[in-house]
């Protein structure tokens, strides 16, 4: 199961993956998320909850790196990943270093909102 959200307004793109995901619906997930992008402006962010996902194989690994590798490529800035089953964040930990992608880590999907709806943190300034 899969649900692919554009929020123009806010400029977010929310993925949300649960289930085992079969070749066929990975590929129908990737071609949501990119209609979804195609909606938003470079600098968009991503809320990718996987809080219901269950581990995948090395296909669906290969097909996490490529969309995280599109997301950076058409211009997501920050990406937050909900995380609760160990071994999916483990396989999804595992593709953001593969594709050098930063990805923070929350426990809900109200936290992920949260952290990407507050303000930048400023640095200090120095006199």
């Amino acid at each position: 199961m899969f649900k692919i959200t554009a929020d123009p307004e806010r400029n977010r793109l929310t993925i949300i993956l649960a289930g085992h995901l079969a070749e066929a619906e990975r590929r129908e997930a990737a071609l949501a998320v990119l209609a979804g992008v195609a909606k938003l402006q470079p600098g968009f962010t991503v809320i990718n909850d996987i809080t219901g996902l269950h581990a995948t194989d090395r296909e669906g690994l290969k097909e996490l790196a490529r969309m995280q590798n599109a997301l950076k490529l058409k211009g997501a800035r920050r990406m937050v990943r909900v995380v609760k089953i160990p071994l999916s964040r483990i396989q999804f930990e595992r593709t953001s270093l593969d594709s050098h992608t930063q990805v923070e880590t929350v426990a809900s999907l109200a936290d992920a909102e949260r952290l990407l709806d507050a303000p930048p943190s400023r640095l200090p300034s120095h006199a």
